[in-house]
């Protein structure tokens, strides 16, 4: 009995060895395998950045050509409000534009899912565009320094006589920001909170 359970456990033992060696073989081609995947995304998460940022540098260009000397000059006059109005809706409108571009980013994984990430990417251009033209404006009421300033700059629609018309531009348009801002990150906590105690199941404490 004795040797024939010392006869047993020889090929026991020898055969627990030999697939630790196997296994640590494949799970080092395995980790090969991510990393080359892992830098695939990489690039072409790279590429998809480089092409993200000329099309908002043509955007930027063809806005301009188009709407640069009209917006302010002839839009916001007639907007409800005026001048402040319409700085008031630049600033309402930012908040959400930013989110529109960090949440599809944020639950993009390129590494996992390259494909759901494209597709996520795609869903955050609006937001790309939505704040491209946001900035444009902006950067149209910006008054340059005097020492740059030419005749040009008082001009109708231009940034001199944008502030001439509306000396405290940027107040009601900072404080709609920061308001919206504030409103919506209250709004999503009450909805996290009010999801995660839905899903709590009756008798338990949340975490």
């Amino acid at each position: 009995m004795g040797s024939s359970r010392r006869r047993a456990a020889g090929p026991a033992l020898r055969y627990a060895h030999v697939p630790g060696a196997r296994t640590s073989g494949r799970s080092g081609k395995r980790d090969r395998k991510g990393a080359e995947e892992g830098e695939r995304a990489n690039y072409r998460f790279g590429a998809l950045m480089f092409l993200a940022v000329l099309a908002v540098v043509v955007l930027f260009a063809l806005a301009d050509l188009a709407w640069g000397e009209t917006l302010w000059g002839d839009v916001a006059p007639g907007w409800p409000g005026g001048g402040y109005g319409f700085a008031i809706s630049i600033g309402l409108l930012a908040p959400p534009a930013v989110a529109a571009i960090v949440v599809p980013l944020m639950r993009a994984n390129w590494k996992k899912e390259p494909l759901r990430s494209a597709g996520l990417a795609v869903a955050a251009l609006p937001g790309v565009a939505l704040t491209c033209l946001l900035l444009l404006l902006c950067f149209g009421a910006t008054r340059p320094k005097r020492r740059r300033r030419g005749p040009e700059c008082f001009a109708h629609g231009e940034p001199c006589w944008v502030h001439e018309q509306y000396p405290y531009l940027w107040l009601p348009g900072v404080a709609a920001a920061v308001f919206c801002a504030v409103a919506g990150g209250w709004l999503v906590h009450l909805y996290v909170r009010r999801r995660r105690t839905a899903l709590t199941p009756p008798g338990t404490a949340a975490p």
